[in-house]
């Protein structure tokens, strides 16, 4: 009997080792998966770099590489924007709107009004944080999808900043914001944009690791019933996603009117495409509850090193549209594999433990 029980203790006590070992391997293949995107992404610039560096004249030069470090910066930041509202299992159609509201004001309070730049950038800030969370109020009052809601305010900004601005055009004469957008950071081929996407990349990073809005952001992302059912109060986290969105696009209008410099409100007619592209490319899943601040970057840095890379080598402007949609599908078709990959995975790997969450989406 005591050898008996004596063994028994041995076997119990060992069992936890396979169970650590599981949960260890298991881990690993979670990090991998969650820098898969990162790892092609690094990939695919540098097939894409190389091609064209091959194929196109002037490709790596100083100032083609310049001039994809601004677009870069600007469409990572509003990937980032995007990805505020996604994560929480909603999207912004309006970025480029916001964007047209924020620059017919920054225009105005420079050029017309003749306010002090640092007082501009607040106004500007909240101008774009109030239109994004008047999106928002709109959908939690009347229920209605985010995809309705911002269609129909994407056409309201729009056409308010034009009668705003009555079609003006403003010419911006600010040096810093010049030296902003048009001058160099430790290298001729480098513009400070850069520095400006990095910082809000981090600044991205650190709320969804380190600061609980992002947790809970994320866990309304991926499950919005079980967590109200926690505790969270799920329309200030909404809220938040869409000022946070908000705030991102008034970053994006700074940086693009310190490289174009003479602005109007047509400014951000054009921005839906890559904000989509550089979140879905870059590891946000469509369904919510996971971002990537890495992939933004990557992502936003090989579509606009895909456009210079074609524009390069004389492809007319008309074909250039075609690989970009395919770019987003292809992202869209990445996301839906990724997700599939993970739930035929996790039940093999966590064999014993509790199943898995629903799939939000599934579960609606």
């Amino acid at each position: 009997m005591a050898a008996g029980a004596a063994i028994e203790g041995q076997i119990d006590a060992a069992a936890p080792i396979p169970r650590l070992l599981t949960n260890a391997v298991e881990r690993v293949r979670e990090g991998l998966g969650t820098q898969t995107s990162a790892i092609g992404l690094i990939f695919l610039i540098t097939i894409t770099w190389t091609a064209f560096g091959i194929a196109g004249s002037g490709f790596l030069g100083s100032y083609n590489l310049y001039s994809i470090g601004q677009l870069a910066a600007r469409d990572a930041v509003l990937g980032m924007a995007q990805a505020m509202l996604i994560v929480v299992a909603r999207m912004n159609l309006a970025v480029g709107s916001i964007g047209a509201v924020c620059t017919s004001m920054l225009g105005y309070l420079l050029v017309s009004a003749g306010v002090p730049l640092w007082l501009a950038f607040l106004l500007v800030a909240a101008v774009g944080v109030l239109a994004a969370l008047l999106m928002g109020a709109v959908e939690l009052m009347t229920g209605l999808s985010s995809f309705i809601v911002t269609l129909a305010f994407l056409s309201a900004y729009a056409g308010g900043a034009l009668l705003f601005t009555g079609g003006q055009q403003y010419q911006i004469n600010s040096s810093l914001i010049t030296r902003l957008g048009n001058g160099t950071l430790f290298s001729s081929a480098i513009c400070p944009l850069v520095a400006v996407a990095v910082v809000c990349g981090v600044v991205c990073w650190l709320l969804y690791n380190r600061n609980s809005l992002g947790w809970k952001m994320l866990a309304v992302g991926a499950n919005e019933r079980a967590a109200r059912a926690s505790g969270v109060n799920v329309s200030r986290v909404v809220l938040a996603a869409y000022a946070l969105s908000g705030l991102l696009c008034a970053v994006a209008t700074v940086m693009n009117a310190s490289y174009e410099l003479n602005v109007n409100a047509g400014f951000g007619s054009d921005w839906l495409l890559p904000s989509f592209i550089a979140a879905v490319l870059g590891g946000v899943a469509l369904t919510g509850g996971e971002i990537s601040v890495t992939g933004i970057l990557l992502a936003a840095l090989f579509f606009d090193s895909l456009q210079s890379g074609l524009t390069i080598i004389n492809v007319p402007s008309y074909w250039i549209e075609l690989p970009e949609g395919l770019v987003l599908l292809v992202a869209v078709l990445l996301d839906r594999a990724r997700r599939a990959r993970r739930r035929t995975m996790r039940p093999r790997s966590l064999a014993g433990t509790p199943a898995p969450e629903p799939d939000p989406v599934a579960a609606q």
